[in-house]
């Protein structure tokens, strides 16, 4: 086998020689396609494992952690609720509605994989500039793609976030997450147990699209690549889906299957090779048995990424009766191989052995690699000069900036309320959904701050959790559990490498500081095009529980004359990244000063605080501050021309970022008490002002209230159409 078609297939000429060495033969094709598939970053973390493994993953509410489909929890009384985020980046890119459609359809597999029904989905999806037809070509594509796939299969999407900058002009990210509940005694597994058992194929025929997908998500770009690459985005089917998705659970329900495995990434040869490592099985599979759409060779069988498509193993006395469900839901199924007890991969098409190897070889002797990473330089503090500034050129900075503007253009073509349990809808800090029939509410954020990352990656990386953490408190939501996407550049990059290094570690930290696990996730890397790396993305998804919803907090006004409350320590002009950029005082990440630590004390401390307020219905509404600082906290939380009158030492420090930061509403005649506790308890805090009808007003410096409000609202659909 010659040295282009190795490196065509992603595979390092020492990796095939490793290959090689251990088998004592050449390989087939067959052979060859299966460890371009499963020795990718993709599917083997060969790159970021040694890492990964660092972090905390379990605690007493963990039931299931990293390893299989989706991490689940424990939510208490026989609940759990498995979740789990994935990135569908170059796909999105090269094709954008299929590309993001199906990563939607496979974070869904993943949960009902393991017996969980769906109950939400959310998104964190990136863009490069505005100006150009590119991004707004897959920005049209990406948000229709989403929408499309979950508004047909009716699985509410609750929230997410979408960021443009620079950095996504030829990698735009598009990271999907899927919740959904399982009672915990009917957590399905896919470690099959019975040698001999029959393994199934379930869902649609197998197709010539996604071949090599995901190969292709460890590949670095070309901009000349994308008609390339397009036979490699799978196309998705979301009715088919929903089909599968109830006849699978009814399967696992009725005690009919063993184990399933949903084919997703590397299609038939990852869940066939997955089942077999995590069984200490073999696995023979005729590929003359699966079913086809159109004819195709055993190799294309064995990389298609087609969608829709489960594998599952059973006793062979289930064979009929689940052939007669599956019928119900008019779902192709076949019989297409056995389990064995020989600990092999085993291939055959045409009475011929295309494929047999040790599955050791595949899963156990996949590379690791300790990449060569540097690690950042340290910043010299500096003043920036803020003098000409003035609030009325602030506001119009933030008023004309994609990033700040309410995103309702892109959630509104969402289904958000469909299964009617949607507690708190897209735009607010966090998507919030009650268990079906069940008083318990479950809440999720997904975020990331990838300019403090790049600043300093293991500050900023948790800065990104706890904005997170703050999000869920914000809605009164026990912050329990964390599912991440890491997106980088190249990893072959030190500098690349050391931000990836230093991100993990931070997780690391302030997820065992916040007790909140990581149980899931995935690490897309080389997302660069040419010599044009993305900013550091680790997106991090948070997930937590209420056990009575009816205590849920809303981020918006609720009557006017409530008072304002600040908690929370502002970081000041000089140590507010986001403020700095968008206010154009700098622009290179050389000039930035070094991030201040995160005061977690600090923030453990007001989130106790507003669980305790929330409790006792002290709070009628709050919201977390963040980027744009107070200014956008308020702005966010107005509503049925309910506005705000507030007053400040320092109007740039209503746009800076902050520590622990908090705008509480309080109703008048809870004002006593609620200051009460707050000096009980020690906390600081600020009375800023009142809520007030149609009133827009800073430091007596009183502004339009429906221009405000409208720009706010409109501007995003304006500057993108």
């Amino acid at each position: 086998m010659n040295d282009e078609i190795i490196l065509q297939h992603g595979l390092t000429l020492d990796e095939f020689k490793v290959i090689k060495n251990y088998l004592k033969r050449d390989l087939t094709i067959e052979e060859l396609g299966i460890f371009s598939a499963m020795w990718n970053e993709h599917c083997c973390y060969k790159t970021s494992k040694k890492w990964l493994k660092k972090l905390p993953t379990s605690n007493e509410i963990v039931i299931q952690g990293p390893g299989e489909n989706a991490g689940i929890i424990d939510v208490k009384d026989n609940d759990g609720i498995a979740f789990k985020i994935e990135s569908h980046n170059h796909p999105s890119y090269i094709e954008p509605f299929n590309g993001a459609a199906t990563g939607v359809g496979g974070i869904l597999r993943d949960i009902f994989t393991m017996g969980a029904r769906p109950i939400a989905t959310l998104d964190s999806i990136r863009f490069g500039e505005i100006s150009t037809d590119k991004t707004n070509y897959l920005l049209n594509g990406v948000v229709h793609g989403i929408g499309h796939y979950g508004n047909c299969i009716g699985i509410p999407n609750i929230g997410g976030e979408c960021e443009f900058d620079q950095t996504y002009d030829y990698n735009n990210l598009v990271n999907a997450m899927a919740i959904g509940h399982v009672k915990n005694d009917s957590i399905f597994y896919s470690k099959p147990k019975t040698i001999g058992g029959l393994i199934v194929y379930i869902g649609s025929k197998t197709g010539k699209d996604g071949i090599h997908g995901a190969s292709m998500a460890s590949d670095v770009f070309s901009e000349d690549d994308e008609d390339e690459k397009r036979p490699s985005v799978q196309v998705g089917d979301p009715f088919m889906e929903k089909l599968l998705m109830e006849g699978c659970l009814e399967l696992m329900s009725s005690g009919l299957i063993e184990s399933m495995q949903d084919m997703g990434a590397a299609g038939i040869t990852s869940s066939s090779v997955e089942m077999a490592s995590k069984g200490n099985v073999g696995v023979h599979i005729n590929l003359d048995k699966v079913p086809l759409r159109q004819p195709l060779t055993p190799y294309e069988i064995l990389l298609s990424e087609s969608q829709e498509r489960m594998l599952a193993v059973i006793e062979r006395d289930n064979n009929e009766k689940i052939k007669e469900i599956l019928k119900k839901w008019q779902i192709d199924y076949e019989v297409i191989g056995e389990i064995t007890n020989t600990k092999r991969v085993v291939f055959s098409s045409n009475e011929k052995i295309v494929v047999d190897l040790p599955v050791d070889i595949i899963v156990d002797d996949a590379p690791e690699y300790d990449r060569e990473f540097s690690l950042p330089k340290k910043r010299k503090q500096r003043n920036f000069d803020t003098s000409k500034l003035n609030i009325e050129k602030m506001i119009s900075n933030y008023m004309n900036n994609l990033n700040y503007l309410d995103k309702s253009w892109v959630y509104n073509q969402y289904d958000s309320t469909v299964m009617g349990d949607t507690i708190k809808e897209p735009g607010q800090s966090a998507g919030v959904v009650k268990i079906h029939n069940s008083e318990k509410a479950i809440g999720a954020s997904t975020d990331c701050n990838p300019l403090y990352i790049r600043i300093n990656p293991e500050k900023g990386m948790m800065y990104t959790v706890l904005e997170a953490y703050r999000n869920l408190i914000a809605s009164n939501i026990k912050p329990m559990a964390i599912t991440n996407n890491l997106n980088f550049a190249s990893p072959l990059d030190p500098n690349i490498m050391g931000e990836i290094v230093l991100s993990i570690s931070g997780l690391s930290d302030i997820a065992k500081n916040l007790d909140t696990p990581i149980v899931s996730g995935n690490v897309s890397l080389y997302n660069q095009t040419n010599d044009r790396p993305i900013n550091p993305t680790p997106v991090i998804g948070m997930v937590g529980s209420n056990l009575n919803w009816k205590k849920i907090l809303q981020n918006k006004f609720i009557k006017e004359n409530d008072e304002l409350i600040l908690l929370g320590k502002s970081l000041g002009s000089d140590f507010s990244p986001y403020f700095l950029q968008d206010q154009k005082i700098t622009s290179s990440i050389c000039e930035f000063n070094e991030l201040l630590t995160p005061d977690i004390d600090l923030e453990i401390k007001n989130a106790k605080f507003i669980q305790k307020a929330a409790e006792k219905d002290l709070v009628q509404s709050s919201n977390d501050i963040s980027r744009g600082g107070i200014f956008m906290s308020l702005i966010k939380m107005t509503q049925k021309n309910l506005g705000f009158s507030i007053e400040v030492n320092d109007e740039k420090d209503i746009f800076c970022e902050y520590s622990a930061g908090y705008i509480l509403a309080i109703d008048q005649k809870n004002k006593e008490e609620v200051f009460s506790i707050l000096n009980k308890d020690q906390i600081d805090f600020l009375s800023l002002g009142q809520v007030k009808l149609n009133t827009f007003e800073i430091n007596s410096k009183k502004f339009n209230y429906s221009d405000m409000v409208n720009k706010y609202y409109k501007n995003f659909a304006k500057i993108i159409n």
